[in-house]
């Protein structure tokens, strides 16, 4: 028996988005280098699904995978965040960064079902931003501790 995989995404643009995966490998490595050794398990669990799903960007556990973890991920440092973040400049940049980050998934998203070939470069912003989140939200935590 054969099974037909459907791509999401072909490797010329799921490169670029693995790629991009790592770079939550930086704040996993700011977490514990700061001993918040959950934070860094967490970071470099999200990096590995993530990445381990855009190198072969089919319809298949290392999708659901990847949903699962970057929604937990997802809650997990917006709430932190809200917790945390209280230095007036960061709460700026944090919300401000927030809106953009959710603005850059779902214009990805809308972009691939468009089949426009610029999707992929708005998900790997939203994976930029999304890092520079978590080294905020991380430094807040810090800070507080």
């Amino acid at each position: 028996m054969t099974t037909t995989e459907i791509y999401i995404a072909k490797w010329d643009d799921s490169k670029w988005l693995m790629m991009s995966s790592f770079l939550f490998t930086i704040p996993a490595g700011f977490a514990f280098y700061n001993k918040l050794y959950a934070y860094s398990s967490l970071l470099l669990v999200t990096s590995l699904a993530s990445a381990n799903y855009w190198r072969k960007a089919t319809y298949s556990w290392r999708r659901n995978l990847d949903l699962v973890v970057a929604r937990v991920s997802f809650i997990t440092f917006v709430s932190t965040g809200i917790i945390y973040v209280r230095y007036t400049p960061y709460l700026i940049i944090g919300y401000t960064g927030l809106g953009v980050l959710l603005y850059s998934y779902n214009f990805s998203g809308k972009l691939w079902k468009a089949n426009n070939p610029h999707w992929f470069k708005y998900h790997v912003l939203f994976h930029v931003i999304m890092m520079f989140e978590q080294l905020l939200i991380l430094e807040s935590v810090v800070v507080q501790r």
